[in-house]
């Protein structure tokens, strides 16, 4: 009788433990994260098979730019036609620096949106859709709640910091897995460049593209207020999973366990992945190649005012009075 019940409880602590994977996760020795929220998800069946903190609210940054990405599909072809305005010309980084008056096909924003995480693409496609990026969030947020989503709300088309603007790691998980099922936009996030009117060049922020044969499509986002987020998926052998991070403070650290995890918990477990992403390196102008490299300490160079995806660049230092003077000397 005494052993029976010792079984009983054992089999109700381990089905204590299966229920709470929050608790499970971070009492695992190989699961060692700065995230505030992750979700690891059975791309097919949408079975949750881990998480932490899943219904935390944290501001999606610019993994909000596929849900708005899915909403444009809705309304609008792939060859249509986007006339830049000046409010959309003029969001902030990151941005491709459209202008206003230009003319773009859906195709080229969408893939500028989701490759580069381009604002400015986000807020001309939301103005075609819904005649403002406000009416646009509005409308977002009611159809990503129909779609499952519930914990979502959004005030913006691309992310970009602003008030009562959250979702949650389980909602960028169910949302992404729609996502996929867009022809179109898992076509868009598999792809590492693409080329916009002429010769402008849109690199994938998703570096597992580069370093792993796993990955197949994500997508990136960070803000201060949000730190570092990402939603993708991986796939090995005939096993896909979709993994969602955020509130990160070192997200390619973060990913890499959570990406072996994801397939011990499939059953069809992984070496453990190198830290990769930190050292590639990619040319200003590049056609195709990605070189990874010795870790160095980054030299401080200036940079364009809009540049794909990256911080603004340095200020260069002003001349002194006295070296300006020197320099009418020699001149003369």
């Amino acid at each position: 009788m005494r052993l029976r019940l010792k079984h009983q409880l054992w089999a109700g602590a381990l089905a204590l433990l299966l229920l709470t994977p929050a608790l499970a996760a971070r009492a695992g020795e190989d699961v060692d994260l700065s995230a505030r929220s992750f979700v690891i998800m059975d791309a097919d069946t949408g079975v949750i098979l881990l998480s932490y903190n899943p219904q935390l609210f944290i501001p999606p940054a610019s993994t909000l730019k596929v849900m708005t990405a899915m909403f444009v599909l809705e309304h609008l072809k792939m060859d249509d036609k986007v006339q830049v305005s000046p409010r959309a010309a003029a969001a902030p980084a990151s941005k491709i620096a459209i202008k206003p008056g230009e003319v773009y096909t859906v195709r080229e924003l969408l893939y500028a949106l989701l490759l580069s995480s381009a604002n400015d693409a986000a807020r001309a496609l939301a103005e075609r859709v819904s005649g403002s990026e406000e009416a646009f969030a509005r409308d977002l947020t009611k159809w990503v709640r129909q779609q499952g989503a519930y914990r979502t709300t959004l005030a913006t088309a691309n992310g970009l910091p602003a008030a009562n603007q959250f979702s949650t790691a389980q909602d960028l998980a169910i949302m992404f897995r729609k996502a996929m099922q867009y022809p179109e936009l898992a076509k868009i996030m598999e792809t590492k460049y693409y080329h916009i009117q002429g010769e402008r060049e849109l690199r994938n922020h998703n570096r597992f593209l580069w370093t792993t044969p796993l990955a197949v499509a994500g997508k990136t986002g960070y803000t201060r207020a949000s730190m570092h987020t990402y939603v993708g998926m991986f796939r090995k052998d005939d096993r896909t999973v979709i993994i969602s991070l955020m509130g990160s403070k070192q997200k390619w650290r973060d990913l890499r366990p959570l990406i072996a995890k994801a397939f011990e918990l499939e059953g069809t477990p992984i070496a453990k992945l190198p830290p990769l992403e930190e050292k590639l390196r990619f040319a200003k102008k590049h056609y195709g190649k990605a070189a990874v490299t010795a870790h160095r300490k980054p030299r401080l160079r200036r940079q364009a005012k809009v540049a794909l995806g990256s911080a603004a660049g340095v200020p260069e230092k002003k001349k002194s009075k006295h070296r300006k003077k020197k320099s009418k000397k020699r001149s003369q």
